[in-house]
């Protein structure tokens, strides 16, 4: 059921490395006050609703919605997934409480340290102010859409995948919910946690998962 061949998913994988490089050395080489407010800089009333929807794909709930659907399909397929936006997910989670509980996000830094500037904010947009790091709509996006890229031997829908995970990513800068390092962060958490969910299930392929839930279901009432 687990192609081995779609084990690199290479058109999500390597773009992926080429924009967390791209990404590292500018938060290596630029104060995170400069990199966000050059984001913040970038904004039409159509980015501003595109961002807001698209930043949706890394919600919980929607994401879940996202997980589920394959149980139509095939339910090893479905559980991997699930196992990419559970690892990641509830990592993030536990790195903000353990260790980043006072890390200011954009709003609260600016507050903070340049209380002159005024961030352009997003209509509609409920701001928070700390747990900035990692972010866990990337983490969440990140690992969802490369356990997807995971499964599939088609190209186009590993880099699509990719892309729906990026822009989770920049919708949280532009939205001025994270930093630059934050995302960074969340969708190196991503892709290593969706990878460990990847492996993870397919040790464990059996008969049953290679069925859809409503053919299994009517299986189980004949």
């Amino acid at each position: 059921m687990f192609n081995q061949r779609s084990i690199p998913a290479r058109w999500f994988l390597y773009p992926s490395v080429a924009v967390l490089t791209a990404a590292l050395v500018l938060v290596l080489s630029l104060p995170r006050i400069q990199i966000h407010m050059a984001v913040n800089s970038i904004h039409t009333p159509w980015l501003d609703a595109l961002f807001r929807m698209w930043t949706l794909l890394g919600d919980g709930v929607v994401a879940l919605v996202i997980v589920l659907i394959p149980l139509f399909i095939r339910i090893g397929y479905s559980l991997v997934m699930f196992a990419g936006y559970a690892i990641p997910g509830l990592s993030a989670q536990l790195i903000k409480r353990l260790f980043f509980s006072t890390s200011a996000r954009p709003v609260k830094f600016f507050e903070l340290n340049l209380p002159d500037h005024e961030l352009y904010v997003v209509p509609g947009v409920d701001l928070h102010t700390w747990f900035s790091f990692p972010s866990g709509h990337t983490a969440t996006a990140f690992g969802v859409f490369f356990t997807l890229a995971l499964l599939t031997r088609n190209g186009a829908i590993q880099f699509l995948a990719f892309v729906a995970a990026l822009g989770v990513a920049y919708s949280r800068i532009y939205l001025s919910q994270h930093f630059l390092e934050d995302v960074t962060g969340g969708a190196t958490l991503g892709i290593a946690g969706g990878f460990l969910g990847w492996w993870w299930i397919r040790r464990y392929d059996r008969p049953w998962m290679k069925t859809s839930i409503t053919k299994l279901l009517m299986h189980e009432n004949t």
